[in-house]
């Protein structure tokens, strides 16, 4: 099957690869149906969360633990649930990237990341219970700069 994709413009699948959301993303819960389209395809750390139903609705994923020292992401045991009880090492973590013109000012949403079971291709976006984690988290070279700062 193809795909027309807001970063890449066309790119081939299989059914198999689809990531289902049925709850949707927070504030897109009409759109349940995915792609992740890595950018570099080496490397799961930054990719592109394509939607299927729409082709102008993407999301910047990035994997949270080449970024952040010591995330360590606990969803609620409900949210494990609903992604079938996995094992830790079957579910992979990623956050949503808000890229601006520059680092600075861009964000990583470390409180809310996308959560998918590797193994059922079903994902869940959950909000973490942990106070550290903010919706607006400055990427790490900004965050390295204030805190060398006080």
């Amino acid at each position: 099957m193809i795909a027309k994709t807001k970063y890449f413009d066309e790119v081939t699948y299989e059914t198999e690869d689809i990531i289902t959301f049925p709850e949707g993303l927070f504030g897109f819960e009409t759109f349940t149906k995915f792609l992740a389209v890595p950018f570099d395809s080496s490397s799961d750390s930054m990719l592109s969360l394509q939607s299927l139903e729409d082709p102008e609705l993407s999301f910047i994923l990035m994997n949270p633990f080449r970024l952040v020292e010591n995330y360590l992401p606990m969803p609620s045991a409900e949210d494990m649930e609903t992604l079938g009880d996995a094992d830790d090492a079957d579910l992979s973590y990623y956050v949503i990237a808000v890229l601006k013109d520059t680092i600075d000012a861009s964000t990583l949403n470390l409180k809310a990341p996308v959560i998918v079971n590797a193994f059922t291709r079903m994902g869940k976006q959950v909000i973490l219970p942990q106070k550290e984690y903010k919706f607006r988290h400055p990427f790490p070279s900004r965050q390295d700069k204030e805190d060398s700062t006080c």
